[in-house]
């Protein structure tokens, strides 16, 4: 009996070890389905478990890279692959807001999706969508 109840002790004591989690992103402004009364439109996100660092082009780390913003259009997410799409339709940044300027009126697509050193998606991809309406 105290056996037992010494390794039950130590069991509960010493915990499987937990696998971490991956690097998820959010948007948290605007909200989902937004008017804005504006030709500017700033994305806000949040990031977790992710450290966004001024790397483009350096060696892939894990846990670390940089944001890619895009405007309408789907965010490549092919892995090994470059997660550019074509230009003026994303912005590099290492910020978690990025501002869209000149933007026309109608609804519109942005996607905030977290990658790597080399510009490649994350594996499993970490990526966001939100649309938006935007009126003169």
């Amino acid at each position: 009996m105290l056996l037992l109840s010494v390794l039950l002790l130590s069991t509960a004591c010493n915990p499987e070890p937990v696998a971490p989690q991956d690097p998820t992103v959010l948007i948290i402004d605007p909200a989902a389905e937004s008017t804005i009364s504006s030709d500017t439109v700033t994305i806000r996100a949040f990031v977790e478990r992710f450290d966004l660092v001024d790397k483009i082009g350096q060696p892939n780390s894990p846990g670390e890279g940089h944001v890619l913003y895009y405007m309408d259009v789907t965010p490549p997410m092919q892995q090994g692959e470059s997660a550019l799409s074509a230009d003026g339709t994303y912005a590099i940044s290492m910020d978690t807001s990025h501002t869209w300027n000149n933007v026309q009126p109608g609804t519109h697509t942005f996607w905030v999706q977290l990658v790597n050193n080399d510009n490649t998606p994350l594996e499993p991809p970490a990526a966001v969508r939100v649309y938006v309406t935007v009126i003169a």
